[in-house]
């Protein structure tokens, strides 16, 4: 089984090196729990889109704006990630 390193996947997804680059938090700012990455059927990018967009209803382009993606990107991820479940 892969060992997931959370900072890698957060750079990653991201697209940022320099995690110090990273605002603080304030109360305004999303924070998703690693417990959805459980699912490994789905890839980091799906779990995070299905659960901001079912569990937050945030809308594709609220999502894309956080994960610093197109919001079609975004589209595609979603309904990839609901074709599989």
């Amino acid at each position: 089984m892969a060992v997931v390193d959370a900072d890698m996947l957060i750079r990653k997804l991201l697209k940022i090196n320099d995690l110090s680059k990273i605002p603080e938090l304030s109360e305004k700012d999303i924070l998703i729990p690693l417990s959805i990455l459980k699912d490994r059927n789905l890839g980091a990018l799906e779990n995070i889109v299905v659960y901001l967009r079912e569990h937050l209803n945030l809308s594709y382009s609220e999502i894309a704006k956080l994960t610093n993606r197109d919001n079609r990107t975004i589209w595609a991820t979603y309904n990839k990630a609901k074709k599989k479940k």
